[in-house]
């Protein structure tokens, strides 16, 4: 089982978030319950992950295919006595790794290529059911950040909504890193903004806006994002 000591560590950060969210989502006059959190546990070992979901996080994102692999098999059978996690990939995703990616996740949130929106659509053909992905906006300057330029969704869009086993739920992106998050505001601006015009095509309910991570979710919040991805907040820093 879980240590004690980690068990207090994460209750305590998990309250903490709550509270930045439930600030946040105040001073934007929303619900905090209108924000899904996606625990975001690369490099934390399954017992932790483990540790979170009885704290009641059901959603985590991973970075790699090859660690969520050996850790979801570490985990295998232990979610038994409550709801099944909802596992997301926020990691680019090569294509040689998506076959396997589909077999792991149940979201894709970094769909960034019609060449990976082609491979996908041919496992979901493969496994007889509709991968969900996102698609990953490039919103940032920064040359290691992927996703596809903003002003090439639309045409993105027309083409990958064609594919029958693909389901896109909706946008993710990565702000700029700054110490002053109030500077990445104009990046979230930017993707609510795409996110409002090409919504109606995103053939779910209740279309994903996924944006904000640990340091700056709050601006995110209050700019639109309907989901967070959070990490070191919950977990400390990965070094």
């Amino acid at each position: 089982m879980p240590s004690s000591v980690a068990s207090i560590a994460v209750a305590s950060a998990l309250e903490t978030v709550k509270e930045r969210l439930a600030r946040a989502a105040k001073r934007a006059n929303r619900a905090p319950e209108d924000v899904e959190m996606v625990a975001i546990t690369k490099t934390v070992d399954p017992e932790r992950v483990l540790e979170a979901w009885t704290l009641g996080l059901t959603q985590f994102g991973e970075s790699r295919v090859q660690e969520t692999d050996k850790k979801r098999a570490s985990l295998e059978g232990r979610f038994a006595s409550g709801p099944t996690p909802r596992w997301h990939l926020v990691g680019h995703l090569q294509s040689n790794k998506a076959k396997r990616a589909v077999e792991l996740f149940d979201c894709i949130q970094s769909l960034d290529s019609l060449k990976l929106a082609e491979i996908l659509d041919r496992e979901g053909e493969r496994r007889a059911q509709p991968v969900s992905c996102l698609v990953e906006i490039k919103i940032s300057k920064e040359t290691a950040k992927q996703g596809i330029l903003p002003d090439t969704l639309p045409a993105f869009l027309d083409r990958a909504l064609r594919f029958p086993f693909l389901r896109i739920e909706g946008l993710m992106g990565v702000a700029p890193f700054f110490e002053e998050v109030e500077k990445a505001r104009p990046s979230f601006a930017t993707l609510r903004t795409l996110f409002e015009r090409n919504k109606s095509a995103f053939l779910v309910p209740q279309p994903i806006l996924s944006m904000g991570m640990s340091q700056d979710f709050e601006v995110a919040v209050e700019e639109g994002s309907n989901m967070i991805r959070v990490g070191s907040a919950l977990f400390g820093s990965r070094g």
